[in-house]
């Protein structure tokens, strides 16, 4: 198997665990093809209702909902050189019929075909799949193998590279097994998840641990918001499910530290929430659009705190705003530090980006600034802009 391998920003991670962050096209996946071995946490009960579940019986559950996602990928064209012999027959050629022959560039032979392994889950009773945007990118065939063995061709419904997610539709008839959705935003530090996948084409492994970080920046993206978890997640785990200790899905498994190539121990999932929420944008449209109001924005240092006579950092700096912009036709002026947007507290530029991308296009929302000391209410007229 013939991995894509991508390596994230280092230095974007670098203060935070001080080394690179791992994705590819086979999942969340290792530098080099080299299969580390998979630590196992230990398995932990936990109770709902008041009755004691064995992860056992939850992965035994799960399973027909977790597939595996093969893919073939055209590699690029590379020139083709002709040289010794051929080469100089070629330039007897050009001078005796009158032509000119540019040797290295003769002719351009297609590349090889790549393929790829991956992990997404079932949806849709309909046969919807979920999966990263890594995994099929670039993919002139895919294929979806169920946890029996079945295997169907996949069609991509659509992508959104900005949060790595992808949409999957198993081409064929028959009601497959979806999983139950949960709620990332209650999940906490310390809760109990196992993660289900194909690491290194394995078909279905399921290995276990906790909840370790939330709001993880990894520097992938604008909206980074990953859920850091110790659970083992190798190359070929990308795009599989991440449960929680119910059996339900928080989270979607996307990428890996490691310094080496192997899992230790630290790898991050997309929230339930943000992975829903774009899946549902492409099933609907086929594609995703997000608010957008047509600023730069900067984070509040404490000197400018200082400056500004604020208490904390928190808030977002407008460095900014685009001239016939809805922040400009909103009133919202260079200088100004959005604090609060729609009645939630604005932590930083991250938070604020993401409630601007999930709002409504052509809402007003109301927004509190600081402005020379005071605060001022605006209502905030939120634009669309197509996978921004």
């Amino acid at each position: 198997m013939n991995s894509d391998k991508r390596l994230a920003k280092a230095a974007a991670i670098a203060a935070l665990i001080g080394g690179g962050v791992v994705l590819g096209a086979t999942g969340a996946q290792a530098i080099d093809d080299h299969a580390g071995a998979s630590v196992l946490a230990p398995a932990v009960s936990r109770v709902a209702n008041g009755q004691p579940h064995a992860l056992a019986d939850m992965v035994q559950a799960v399973g027909p909902s977790v597939v595996q996602i093969k893919v073939l990928k055209q590699a690029e064209a590379q020139p083709m050189s002709l040289g010794g012999d051929e080469g100089e027959m070629q330039d007897e050629l050009g001078r005796l019929f009158g032509f000119r022959s540019d040797r290295g560039q003769a002719a351009r032979r297609e590349g090889p075909v790549e393929s790829g392994l991956g992990s997404g889950f079932i949806i849709d009773r309909s046969g919807i799949v979920l999966t990263n945007n890594h995994v099929v990118d670039g993919a002139t065939q895919v294929k979806v193998q169920l946890s029996d063995g079945r295997e169907y061709r996949g069609t991509v419904l659509g992508t959104d590279p900005k949060t790595d997610v992808a949409v999957v539709k198993i081409n064929g008839g028959g009601t497959f097994a979806p999983v139950r959705w949960g709620d990332s935003d209650r999940i906490r530090v310390g809760d109990s998840v196992f993660a289900v996948g194909s690491p290194f084409g394995l078909g279905n492994t399921v290995t276990a641990g906790i909840i370790s970080a939330r709001s993880r920046d990894i520097g992938e993206g604008p909206y980074d918001d990953f859920l850091q978890v110790d659970a083992a997640i190798n190359a070929g785990n990308s795009g599989g499910p991440l449960f929680d200790g119910n059996g339900q899905v928080v989270g979607m498994n996307t990428a890996i530290y490691s310094p080496s190539g192997g899992n230790v121990g630290i790898g991050f999932a997309i929230p339930e929430a943000l992975a829903k929420r774009v899946a549902d944008q492409i099933i609907a449209h086929g594609s995703v659009s997000r608010g957008h109001i047509g600023v730069a924005l900067q984070g509040v240092t404490p000197d400018i705190a200082d400056a500004m006579g604020m208490k904390g950092t928190d808030g977002a700096l407008v460095a900014n705003v685009d001239i016939d912009s809805p922040a400009f036709f909103s009133g919202l002026k260079q200088g100004d530090v959005v604090r609060s947007f729609d009645g939630k507290p604005v932590t930083d530029v991250r938070a604020l980006s993401r409630m601007v991308a999930d709002a409504k296009v052509g809402s007003r929302v109301p927004i509190i600034v600081l402005r020379d000391g005071h605060s001022v209410a605006l209502q905030l007229r939120i634009g669309g802009a197509l996978n921004a």
